[in-house]
C-alpha cells in the first residue's frame, strides 16, 4: 500500500513536470457580471455545503446576465442542483470512463475564469479539471513555500495557503477575496431554497405513519457513518438511544447516509428492543432536509449530514480526530449547534452521559408547543450566547 502511493506521487510529479504549464503569468483580472465562471467542488457532501455561502456570492456577482458552471461529486448532484437551480451542474464520476467523459466536455468550453475550491492540499484531479477548457484566469490556493510548486503554475490568481484551522466556509471566501467578494462580517449569506411538493408531502406521510404528535419530541440520531474512528461507537448511540427512550414525549429517529446499509441493519439488530424507534425510509440528501425540519435534536458525528442537519434544526456533534474549528457545523439562523470533543480527539473517549447531559440541556422537554401537526418549539441561542450567524459549533 505504501509502495502504490509513493509511485502515484512520484507519476503525479512526473506527469507535471513534462505536461503541466510552465508559464504562470496573468494579467489583473476583475470579475464582472455577466462573466461565465467554472467552479470546482468534486468531493465530499460536507466540502460542499461548507462552499455554498461562497459560491452563491460569486453567482450574485455574476448577475442573470452571468453563467456559473458547477462540477460537483457523483453523490452530491441532487444538492447541488437544489441550491444552483440557475447554474449548469456538471458531474465528477470516479471511474475512469466518468472523468474521460467530464474531461472531454470541459476541453469543450470556454470560461472568464475558473475557481478551483478543491485545491487544497494540492490535487491532481481538480486541477487537471481547471486547465481542460478554454480559460485566460484560473485561481486557487498554492502550496506552501518550499514545497511541490506546481500550483503556482496552474493557479494564475492564486492565494497564499489558508491557515490550517481556518474554517472550510472561510477558506471558500479567503479564495474569492482576491477576485473582489469579501466574506460578510455578521451573517452567512447562505439561501435555502424549498424543497419540491411532492418531497414534502412523502416526508409528512412518514411523520403520520410513525404517530408525530405535536407534543412529540423528535431526537434523530446518525449511528451508521462508515469511517470508524470518526463514529461514536453504535454501542454507546445504542445505550443513549435506550436511556432517552424512557422519556413519554420521545420519539427516536435513526439517519441513514448513502452506503450505508449494512450499518444500519446491523444497528437495527442491535436497537431492536428500543421502544419508540424509527428508521428514517431514505438517504436522499433532499428528503432528509425536509425531514429534519422537524428534528429537536440531531445527535451524531462530523459527517456530511451533520453539515446539511445543521441548515434545518440543532446539532450535537461528537467529534473525534477531525479539528471542529475547520469542520464545525455552521450556526445558520435560529440553530444553535455545539460540539463535544474528548481531550485524546478519540471519539469513543466522549462519555455517553455527557451527550446525555448536553442533549437533556438541549431539548425542548416539558415546554410548551405549538398547535399543528408538525410544531416547531424555537431553537434559540441561549441568552447569554453570540446570536452571529457566523459562529461555528465549538467544543465544550
Amino acid at each position: 500500500m505504501v509502495l502504490t502511493s509513493r509511485f502515484e506521487k512520484t507519476a503525479k510529479r512526473l506527469f507535471w513536470k513534462t505536461f503541466g504549464p510552465q508559464d504562470s503569468s496573468a494579467g489583473p483580472f476583475r470579475l464582472k457580471v455577466g462573466m461565465s465562471v467554472l467552479a470546482l467542488r468534486p468531493d465530499r457532501l460536507g466540502d460542499l455545503l461548507l462552499s455554498t455561502p461562497a459560491l452563491q456570492a460569486l453567482e450574485r456577482v455574476l448577475g442573470p446576465s452571468g453563467r456559473l458552471t458547477l462540477v460537483a461529486g457523483e453523490r452530491n448532484e441532487s444538492i447541488a442542483r437544489f441550491f444552483f437551480p440557475r447554474s449548469e451542474i456538471l458531474v465528477s464520476r470516479k471511474p475512469f470512463l466518468g472523468r474521460l467523459v467530464l474531461f472531454t466536455a470541459l476541453k469543450q468550453r470556454s470560461f472568464d475564469l475558473v475557481v478551483d475550491f478543491h485545491s487544497y492540499p494540492f490535487s491532481t484531479t481538480s486541477a487537471l479539471m481547471a486547465l481542460c477548457p478554454k480559460c485566460p484566469h484560473r485561481a486557487g490556493f498554492w502550496g506552501k513555500a518550499g514545497k511541490w510548486q506546481i500550483s503556482r503554475r496552474v493557479f494564475n490568481h492564486g492565494s497564499p495557503p489558508p491557515p490550517e484551522d481556518l474554517h472550510e466556509m472561510e477558506k471558500s471566501f479567503l479564495l474569492l477575496k482576491p477576485l473582489g467578494i469579501q466574506q460578510p462580517k455578521s451573517e452567512i449569506p447562505l439561501r435555502i431554497p424549498e424543497v419540491p411538493a411532492i418531497l414534502k408531502e412523502r416526508v409528512k406521510d412518514f411523520y403520520r405513519r410513525i404517530g408525530l404528535e405535536p407534543n412529540t419530541v423528535l431526537l434523530a440520531i446518525h449511528p451508521t457513518l462508515e469511517k470508524a474512528d470518526n463514529r461514536w461507537a453504535m454501542e454507546k448511540y445504542m445505550e443513549f438511544a435506550d436511556r432517552m427512550s424512557s422519556h413519554p414525549r420521545i420519539k427516536l429517529l435513526v439517519v441513514h447516509g448513502r452506503g450505508e446499509e449494512i450499518n444500519l441493519q446491523r444497528f437495527k439488530a442491535l436497537s431492536s428492543k428500543i421502544p419508540n424507534l424509527f428508521v428514517l425510509p431514505q438517504s436522499d440528501v433532499l428528503f432528509i432536509l425536509e425531514a429534519a425540519r422537524s428534528f429537536d435534536l440531531f445527535v451524531c458525528n462530523d459527517s456530511g449530514l451533520m453539515h446539511l442537519i445543521a441548515l434545518a434544526a440543532p446539532v450535537l456533534a461528537v467529534f473525534g480526530p477531525s479539528e471542529p474549528r475547520r469542520w464545525g457545523p455552521l450556526k445558520v439562523g435560529p440553530f444553535w449547534p455545539k460540539v463535544l470533543r474528548a481531550k485524546n480527539h478519540q471519539c469513543d473517549s466522549v462519555a455517553v452521559a455527557e451527550v446525555l447531559r448536553a442533549a437533556k440541556k438541549m431539548l425542548p422537554l416539558g415546554k410548551p408547543v405549538e398547535n399543528g401537526f408538525i410544531r416547531k418549539v424555537p431553537k434559540r441561542a441561549p441568552k447569554n450566547s453570540s446570536t452571529i450567524d457566523r459562529s461555528f459549533g465549538s467544543p465544550s
